[in-house]
Parts: C-alpha cells; sequence; structure tokens
C-alpha cells in the first residue's frame, strides 16, 4: 500500500473525525525542510482519483503539511491548494471532479 507505514494513524485520525471537539496526535519528524509543489498538488490529486488515497487522507496529509514548520510552499497559491483539502466542514467536501480539474490544470 502507498502509505501503509501510516495506517495505525490514519485509523485513529479516521475514528475520531465524526467527534466533535477530538483532537488526534501526530507525531512529526522534522529532519529536514519539504518543499510542497504544484506538481505535489497535482500527484495527490491523481492518487485520489485512482482511489489510492480517500478523502480522510488528504485531510490528513494536508493537515500534517500545514503544522510542520520544516514545509515551505514552492510558489505562492500552494498553500490555498493544500488548505482546500482541509476539513470538509470548513471547506466544504473534496471531490473526484475538483480533484480532476487540479490535475488537469496542472498538465
Amino acid at each position: 500500500m502507498f502509505l501503509g507505514e501510516f495506517i495505525a494513524e490514519f485509523s485513529d485520525y479516521e475514528n475520531k473525525l465524526d467527534i466533535k471537539g477530538s483532537s488526534i496526535t501526530l507525531d512529526i519528524i522534522e529532519d529536514e525542510e519539504i518543499v510542497i509543489s504544484f506538481a505535489d498538488i497535482k500527484k495527490l490529486c491523481e492518487l485520489f482519483i485512482q482511489d489510492k488515497l480517500n478523502k480522510n487522507h488528504l485531510c490528513f496529509i494536508a493537515d500534517a503539511l500545514q503544522l510542520c514548520d520544516l514545509v515551505d510552499f514552492e510558489e505562492e497559491g500552494v498553500f490555498d491548494y493544500v488548505a482546500e483539502l482541509t476539513d470538509p466542514e470548513i471547506n466544504g467536501v473534496f471531490t473526484k471532479q475538483r480533484a480532476i480539474e487540479i490535475v488537469e490544470k496542472f498538465t
């Protein structure tokens, strides 16, 4: 599986999504700077379209990216796409149609 090593964290995350006000622990190892680009957003969308990631996986990844101090965003606007993948109660449900639009935009 693409994200096999994170299955326990995803499971805990998904179990708590329906509990209002719940929180989870994110163990983030920041040993090097990560730069997120439009190509990375496109890849996440492609994996979502291919059912290799679900909307909860995207949300989990986006939350972690936003919380890490050593994550930088290559260009202005990349952060906005990451934010779009977060909490559906805040940003609306991320759909496959929206993922397709993003892939097409960056192809």
